[in-house]
């Protein structure tokens, strides 16, 4: 299955599930008396409050209320959808992360004040997205929580693919080392597996695959298997820690997601590192068949 029909099924099925109308309904289930007076006391422009009045809605179906948030943290979902901020933003703008409210993880109630600060964020937003069109209606600010919820479910899916990936790698190295009867028969199956020569190949977090002969590190293989552009630097950052850990005169593989100029340069200088992107390898038989001489004929030389 290609990326893009394992990223399609994966945002079908998320989508479904419909998150936000879960946390409507906790919205409609709360029955304390709600005070929005002044609206501009929680950033609510009063053109904007007029215009749902005007539609005959509950002004908590719109604007987000710092009780609810503070009791209902995971509501956080809904009023950030209608107000089209990603949770990076809300952070950078409110001073808070959001993230834990919205997984569940937020158990307590939250601070009053951070409740609040979050509360007229999303409604300086909402205000601003009402009054920017002529026939908002409730309608439209649904179709921005699904936007919104796709976006974050896309950067998960980009997340996500990484560990596919890395998973992807491991199995079809183990599979392949035990058809070319490289594996002791007697060597345990689970994390760690023993060449016929004594090797040891580690599967690990940092290195993800690490050979070891005569307790000396000879090789690792990083899989860094995320596919968005923004974030290569950081995860070239994690990598480049792993293998300045590594002993002088080991041989470092990186398996990559995707390589962008920058990372390539940055590679390029640091001289000892041999890189090999995921779709090559695993979609063409002859790079495969490459990347595996490489690792297991020419440096690790056990075949």
């Amino acid at each position: 299955m290609t990326d893009d029909a394992v990223r399609s099924r994966l945002l079908s099925g998320l989508l479904q599930q419909r998150k936000d109308m879960l946390q409507r309904r906790i919205i409609d289930g709360v029955d304390v008396e709600l005070h929005f007076d002044p609206p501009d006391r929680f950033m609510i422009s009063q053109s904007a409050w007029n215009h749902v009045q005007s539609l005959d809605i509950v002004p908590k179906i719109v604007f987000a209320h710092p009780e609810i948030i503070s009791a209902y943290p995971t509501t956080s979902l809904y009023y950030r959808g209608m107000s089209l901020l990603s949770r990076k933003r809300v952070q950078q703008m409110a001073g808070t992360s959001v993230a834990p409210w919205e997984d569940g993880r937020q158990k307590k109630p939250v601070e009053p004040e951070k409740a609040g600060k979050v509360a007229c964020l999303y409604n300086c937003m909402i205000s601003s997205i009402i009054e920017g069109s002529s026939d908002w209606t409730l309608d439209n600010g649904y179709r921005n929580i699904l936007a919104t919820m796709g976006i974050m479910y896309d950067g998960m899916f980009r997340n996500r693919i990484g560990k596919i990936v890395e998973t992807a790698i491991k199995d079809r190295i183990v599979s392949w080392v035990k058809a070319k009867g490289i594996v002791s028969e007697d060597a345990p199956d689970i994390g760690s597996y023993r060449f016929r020569d004594g090797t040891i190949m580690n599967f690990g977090a940092e290195p993800d695959i690490e050979f070891v002969r005569d307790d000396q590190t000879i090789a690792t293989i990083e899989i860094k298997g995320g596919r968005d552009p923004a974030g290569a630097l950081e995860r070239l950052g994690a990598m480049r820690k792993s293998f300045e850990e590594t002993p002088k005169g080991c041989i470092n593989f990186l398996v990559a997601g995707v390589i962008t100029p920058e990372m390539r340069v940055r590679l390029e200088k640091m001289g000892v590192v041999k890189v090999y992107l995921f779709d090559d390898i695993s979609r063409n038989k002859k790079s495969w068949e490459e990347f595996a001489k490489e690792v297991f004929h020419y440096t690790i030389r056990v075949i």
